[in-house]
């Protein structure tokens, strides 16, 4: 098929804003009915912005809306270019009163094209006006007038407008099962617009319930409304006036919740703000810092910070028919000089606020800080572990690696090189000795519940250990990628053997704490000490199991650690079933607690504990 000069066509406005309606009203399903809303609303509410009436009501069903106002009324009848204005105003694009400002200053409704688009898209579309003594009423359906001129109902002195329409969903995209109106949305935007038109009653009608919303401070009640658990009492607030008729009143006040940006324009709410945000965050950026005299990053000074805009402008510009953002270059600079005027006097005001909010703003800082050392210190804990693991680099030193890994090998942890070495050659002849791995820890680990996590991943302990299991701080945790499938604490049965365990499981709670979860950590008990008699040995690991050996005579042997241990012994009281002492450290809610207690900064919880009490005893 050619394209040529033939293949041009020109639409008219009915036919494109039915065929194309986003283009017109921003958005498509239930959106687009509330942006049709959002513009028969505009204009009701520029008769009250205007001081002409001071009740809008809105009455709504599934697929039917109607909305009243109480001022002039919309023009009808014949002017210089039709026979009746109400066609015009209805289905003609860029028709509008509102052009010159002397009739209609600071309004929401502009462009003269959003009733005109709500008439053509609606399946009926009705309009009563009252105005010069008399009623009158003109019907549209799929946009075309059902008569050449408005039908004069009755007489009345009253003024306003009443316009009922029902939006096509066939235009919108909804299907014919669901509602036209989002209901509750329609609701919450007639409470919103009263904040910011005081003293003019909204009425809200819809399935035999009526609300009604109406506000006396403006601003500062929708503030009151939006703000709970504020971190000082007394709010920063401003109202100035600028050249051109131009008014600006802030609202800003710290939170403990999330930060939120409000802005308004004419009584409506530009939900994606515009210049005047630009405005603000200058003017708390540098205001803050020169009254703090630190240099906080803008983002963290308004952490949990709300603010609210509130601007009268007579001639605003938005990025598009459905005004979501204000885009006049001025209010950039008004909006900061109103927010830096307004927080100078809140500080100069209110000392101990500003105090307090520089000591959170200081705190926040040193979290941040902290929280980039730990983003750093496990992006180079990842790469390390990668580098390890595609190296199959591990301390031979250090670790004697099980020669058959999986879910039914054990890791064993001790202290020092010497026990390191005894357990070694005591698991050779052991029962399943080719699943046992042993890794020599040095000294005392670090405590990875009292330090950050930048120390902890910083230890050559923590690293090795991490290593011989397989794990990866930072990544999700996969227990099929465990290389052993138990955990095993064997330390001396002593202070500094109990206070080592703790470490160990502080460790993994830290780090890994699914492998405590899962009940993979295990307590591998040594003896304290070996009765002989007649070539055959008893282990004693208790003082109550020594109290209580009965009759039983012979040679004692105490043990002073595992690396005093002969081969024989260790095999027979480490990994012996008959004589084994391995005890699940399962996972309970106060174990835990106990834990985290015994972990914490105070040192003396933790002496207390590994003196008077036997850690074998300790259940998580």
């Amino acid at each position: 098929m050619a394209y040529n000069a033939d293949s041009i066509q020109v639409r008219d406005f009915r036919t494109a804003a039915r065929t194309t309606p986003g283009m017109y009203i921003g958005a498509d399903g239930q959106d687009a009915t509330f942006n049709c809303f959002l513009e028969i609303l505009n204009n009701a509410c520029d008769e009250a912005i205007m001081g002409r009436g001071n009740q809008i009501t809105v009455t709504v069903s599934d697929n039917v809306m109607t909305i009243s106002d109480a001022g002039a009324g919309v023009p009808r009848g014949p002017n210089k270019d039709t026979e009746e204005v109400l066609i015009e105003i209805y289905t003609a694009a860029h028709s509008s009163g509102k052009f010159d400002s002397t009739n209609y200053k600071r309004v929401r409704g502009m462009h003269g094209v959003g009733s005109s688009t709500v008439c053509v898209c609606s399946k009926n579309f009705e309009v009563y006006t009252k105005r010069d003594g008399a009623e009158w009423y003109l019907q549209f359906k799929d946009g075309i007038p059902q008569a050449t001129k408005a039908v004069a109902v009755r007489k009345t002195k009253e003024t306003g407008t009443t316009i009922t329409f029902e939006p096509d969903k066939t235009i919108f995209h909804i299907p014919e099962t669901e509602a036209a109106f989002d209901k509750e949305r329609i609701r919450k935007e007639l409470e919103l617009t009263s904040y910011f038109i005081p003293n003019v009653t909204f009425i809200y009608t819809t399935e035999g319930s009526t609300e009604k919303f109406i506000s006396k401070n403006g601003l500062k009640d929708f503030a009151a409304a939006m703000i709970s658990k504020p971190l000082h009492k007394q709010y920063i607030y401003a109202n100035k006036h600028f050249d051109g008729d131009i008014d600006i009143e802030v609202f800003a006040q710290w939170t403990s919740g999330k930060e939120k940006s409000y802005v308004f324009s004419n009584g409506a709410l530009n939900a994606n703000g515009g210049t005047p945000i630009a405005g603000m965050k200058a003017a708390f950026t540098r205001t803050i810092n020169d009254l703090a005299k630190e240099s906080f990053d803008g983002d963290m000074i308004r952490k949990g910070l709300v603010t609210i805009i509130n601007i009268k402008h007579p001639h605003p510009v938005y990025q598009n028919q459905v005004k979501d953002k204000i885009q006049n270059t001025e209010l950039r600079g008004y909006t900061q000089t109103v927010f830096t005027e307004a927080i100078k006097d809140w500080a100069t005001n209110n000392r101990d606020d500003l105090d307090r909010i520089i000591t959170v703003l200081s705190k926040e800082a040193k979290a941040d800080e902290a929280a980039e050392r730990a983003r750093n210190a496990i992006l180079s804990h990842e790469k390390e572990m990668a580098s390890a693991a595609k190296k199959k680099i591990i301390n031979s030193d250090k670790l004697r690696e099980a020669r058959k890994l999986g879910p039914d090998s054990m890791l064993v942890l001790v202290e020092g090189n010497s026990a390191g070495g005894s357990l070694s050659i005591g698991r050779q002849k052991a029962p399943d000795g080719d699943k046992i791995g042993i890794l020599m820890l040095r000294g005392k680990a670090i405590n990875a519940l009292a330090n950050p996590i930048e120390k902890v991943l910083e230890n050559e302990e923590v690293k090795l250990l991490m290593q011989a299991l397989g794990i990866t701080y930072g990544q999700k945790y996969n227990n099929k990628k465990l290389k052993y499938g138990k955990i095993a604490i064997c330390s001396d049965a002593d202070f500094d053997g109990s206070h080592i365990g703790l470490l160990v499981m502080a460790i993994l709670q830290k780090l890994c704490p699914e492998i405590i979860q899962e009940g993979r950590l295990y307590w591998l008990k040594a003896p304290i000490c070996k009765l002989d008699n007649k070539g055959k040995s008893w282990y004693y690991y208790t003082e109550e199991e020594i109290e209580h050996r009965k009759e039983k005579v012979g040679e004692l042997t105490f043990y002073k650690g595992l690396g005093q241990m002969q081969k024989k012994d260790l095999q027979e009281s480490l990994f012996s079933p008959a004589n084994q002492h391995l005890e699940q450290l399962s996972p309970t809610e106060e174990g835990i607690e106990t834990l985290l207690s015994l972990m914490g900064e105070d040192v003396e919880p933790r002496k207390d504990y590994v003196q008077n009490i036997d850690f074998g005893g300790f259940k998580l």
